[in-house]
């Protein structure tokens, strides 16, 4: 039996392909098997972890089929992957008798921008008379389970959006001055954001602040933690124009992370 199913995940082709060559996270995420031994090419055996020399990606494994609440079987089996070819990734494996053989392909469809097209497929073969009893009917679809209720809510979960990158960054203030315009400027800023900052670039000068309902919240210069009145003296010190790019922000705690981000995308164009 044989499912497919297509995502799109908000990551680079490298970050999935890094993600999908651990084996040791793919049988987490599998959910229905337990590598015991791994194949080691110096001994030509399955070892323990602790007495490898010289691994290979071939797995000797439980299988762990079944219900935990009613009716669980264990069998003893094989994996074996990542195989890594040009067109993807596969994963495969087989019980020992041979009764239960299955592959997923994993295939990375598309990719720019940092969203990427995913396409997962799962296929297994069994035998009918002997799974009939461990999955109570024979319409049951194994690859369909792996992929749909395993593989897939694993991967939307590990590569959920952070909150970071649901809160836009507006700018709002974009100033070149002396000393006393940037500071009439701040004043006013600090009174009207609730929640923002600001990029303050001059001669051997940056400050990056943070500003939450009027006053300023955190801040670094020159790429050290200061306090709030460092700003007005360092200001004082400066010497010739000075820029004030300043934002809104929808949320406090990302402030100064994404300010950060938006120094070093700038600060070469002002200084």
């Amino acid at each position: 039996m044989v499912y497919s199913q297509e995502l799109e995940l908000r990551a680079s082709r490298s970050q999935i392909t890094s993600f999908f060559i651990d084996p040791i996270r793919f049988a987490g995420m599998f959910g229905h098997l337990l590598i015991v031994k791994i194949f080691d090419k110096e001994k030509n055996n399955y070892l323990t972890m602790g007495n490898l020399q010289n691994p290979e990606n071939k797995f000797r494994v439980v299988y762990v089929l079944g219900d935990p609440d009613s009716r669980m079987t264990l069998l003893k089996g094989y994996m074996e992957g990542p195989i890594i070819s040009l067109g993807g990734i596969e994963y495969k494996g087989n019980t020992d008798d041979n009764k239960l053989s299955w592959k997923i392909d994993i295939f990375i469809l598309d990719s720019s921008k940092g969203i990427s097209k995913v396409k997962i497929i799962g296929d297994y073969k069994q035998d009918y008379g002997v799974f009939d009893r461990i999955f109570s009917g024979g319409d049951f679809n194994l690859a369909e389970h792996l992929v749909k209720e395993h593989i897939i809510p694993f991967l939307s979960l590990y590569f959920k959006p952070s909150i970071e990158e649901g809160y836009s960054i507006n700018e709002i203030i974009n100033l070149k001055g002396n000393v006393d315009e940037i500071l009439s400027k701040m004043r006013e800023l600090i009174n009207t954001v609730k929640y923002g900052g600001a990029i303050i670039l001059g001669e051997n000068l940056e400050i990056i602040m943070s500003i939450t309902n009027g006053d300023i919240s955190q801040v670094q210069i020159n790429g050290s933690l200061s306090q709030a009145g460092d700003v007005m003296v360092s200001l004082l010190k400066a010497k010739g124009e000075i820029r004030l790019i300043a934002y809104e922000m929808g949320f406090e705690d990302i402030v100064l992370k994404n300010l950060k981000k938006k120094a070093e995308e700038i600060k070469w164009v002002y200084h």
